[in-house]
């Protein structure tokens, strides 16, 4: 019986060695991936502003994008709202700042749920699982028109869960591209020049 107890002692003691060597070899490897829903997770705004950044600024199928300033966001985690103010150039055009927005939404969605995957990815038909949680109030509007609302382009509400269609804003009036208002301007100026010319050639011949 002695022999016995020992020999099943002696087993259970390996069987002790064997798996503490394990744990310690298993926390000790390359850290693994962790894919499955977190809570309590705090996305990284800054990150997912820079990634909008480097989607959007700089890329022929958006022109009417500025080369900054163009997407800002106001987030409230609390009362579950975001305030998305889209900035294009002069001259874009309500069909123009529909498609930009509808990108820059799902994008933003998309890189929300890279960092929570509790968040479903956007769709055809769908925002996605950010913009079913959080109401949305949407402006677009062209470059220097913060306070000339009759410029913007959309400027809509977005209640969470209903992705409601974009659409633009009624009676939106359009503004001019810059290069056009550039253009304007200086011939403006060289229509004056001409004029003091003349005023001077006369007054010397009188």
């Amino acid at each position: 019986m002695k022999n016995k107890a020992l020999i099943i002692c002696a087993i259970s003691a390996l069987m002790l060695s064997g798996c503490t060597k394990s744990n310690i070899l298993a926390s000790g490897g390359p850290a693994e991936p962790v894919l499955e829903t977190q809570q309590g997770i705090v996305l990284d705004w800054p990150q997912i502003g820079s990634a909008l950044d480097d989607e959007f600024l700089n890329n022929e199928e958006y022109p009417m994008a500025l080369e900054e300033g163009t997407i800002n966001y106001s987030v409230d985690p609390k009362e579950k709202t975001i305030e998305l103010n889209l900035v294009v150039k002069s001259g874009t055009n309500a069909e123009e700042a529909v498609r930009f927005a509808d990108a820059v939404i799902r994008y933003l969605n998309d890189e929300a749920a890279t960092q929570d995957f509790s968040y479903e990815r956007s769709s055809d038909t769908s925002y996605g699982g950010f913009f079913k949680e959080y109401d949305m109030h949407l402006i677009v509007m062209p470059e220097y028109t913060m306070e000339q609302k009759q410029y913007w382009l959309v400027d809509m509400d977005i209640p969470k869960g209903s992705d409601e269609k974009i659409v633009p804003k009624e009676g939106a009036v359009l503004t001019e591209p810059e290069s056009e208002v550039e253009e304007d301007e200086d011939q403006a100026e060289d229509e004056t020049e001409d004029s003091v010319e003349e005023t001077e050639e006369t007054t010397s011949a009188k």
